[in-house]
């Protein structure tokens, strides 16, 4: 049944007629539901669908894949697991409870984290989280805008700074992709914008973060880009000191050099956001419930990745 709910969903990219679909938003909506209720295959199916339905670069088919996607986001979101509803925080109180969430679920208390940058990694374990960096980096500039779609002007200028400076502000060189792929060169390791993540708990991690930017209900967004910024500056700073433990050579680390700062601003701006996004106890709730299900996520696709490289120490022990 589950390769039948897949199929219907891929033939309606090419038949794009309305009962095609809306038998492909049927089809999702019913995959999402046994992917969230416990069943594995058709959780990586959905996952991986829902991947391939979000990159797509294709603009004739851009309305189609959104309408079909948000069946299986309704689903998703039920399964978020929700926040008691408190009295609204005064704005400086929020965010200082915000940072602390985000302080307590950072990828940096992961064993993995640990492994890297305070213990003694492989260049193959490097490479391993290379390569997952560049999945969960590249594609940011399009988060970025379609949270903007959703915003009033006011909201959509400031995130249009921070998409300025992603992608290079007047030189398309010195976007921030670009300037990660020199890092993956360096290594030789794949760098194409059509790269597939292959791990179902990268997919999801990674469609949460395009369900979020594309919520009706700003809370959502706002709270996965504040994660996202809050934790920059000491993530690639540890990421920096290790690269230069393999002596990689300054331009290939001018990506994580200019992330350990930059986007101190950019995560000051995202809370001055919030503050003034957050006007009710409920969305407060979903500040809450956002950035926590989204650190969840990361913290299992950094569980699959850990057990990547512990895979392969296993395989070089034998």
């Amino acid at each position: 049944m589950i390769a039948i709910l897949v199929a219907n969903v891929r033939a309606a990219l090419d038949d794009r007629t309305p009962k095609a679909v809306a038998d492909a938003a049927h089809s999702l909506g019913r995959l999402a539901a046994l992917a969230f209720t416990g069943d594995d295959y058709a959780a990586a199916a959905y996952h991986g669908l829902v991947w391939d339905l979000h990159s797509s670069p294709d603009p004739r088919t851009y309305a189609m894949r959104r309408f079909v996607v948000e069946a299986g986001y309704a689903v998703e979101e039920a399964h978020v697991p929700p926040v008691a509803i408190e009295p609204l925080l005064a704005p400086a109180d929020l965010l200082a409870r915000l940072q602390a969430e985000q302080n307590q679920r950072t990828g940096l208390r992961h064993p993995m984290s640990a492994h890297l940058f305070h213990g003694d990694p492989s260049l193959a374990d490097l490479k391993i989280y290379l390569r997952h960096h560049w999945h969960r980096s590249r594609l940011f500039y399009r988060e970025l805008t379609e949270l903007a779609l959703s915003c009033p002007l006011g909201h959509a200028s400031v995130l249009h700074r921070n998409l300025y400076d992603e992608t290079g502000g007047e030189d398309a060189s010195a976007a921030h992709p670009v300037l990660l792929q020199r890092l993956l060169q360096h290594f030789d390791l794949p760098h194409g914008f059509d790269d597939r993540p292959e791990l179902p708990e990268a997919q999801a991690y990674l469609n949460n973060r395009i369900r979020c930017a594309r919520h009706p209900d700003l809370a959502w967004g706002l709270a996965v880009l504040f994660s996202l910024e809050a934790g920059t500056p000491a993530t690639h700073g540890n990421i920096h000191a290790l690269l230069q433990r393999f002596d990689v050579p300054e331009h290939a680390r001018e990506f994580h050099r200019i992330h350990m700062s930059a986007d101190v601003e950019h995560a000051r701006e995202t809370a001055e956001l919030i503050g003034s996004v957050v006007q009710s106890p409920a969305d407060q709730a979903i500040l809450f419930a956002s950035l926590r299900y989204h650190r969840a996520l990361g913290q299992r696709y950094f569980d699959a990745i850990w057990r990547e490289m512990q895979a392969t120490h296993d395989h070089r022990d034998r």
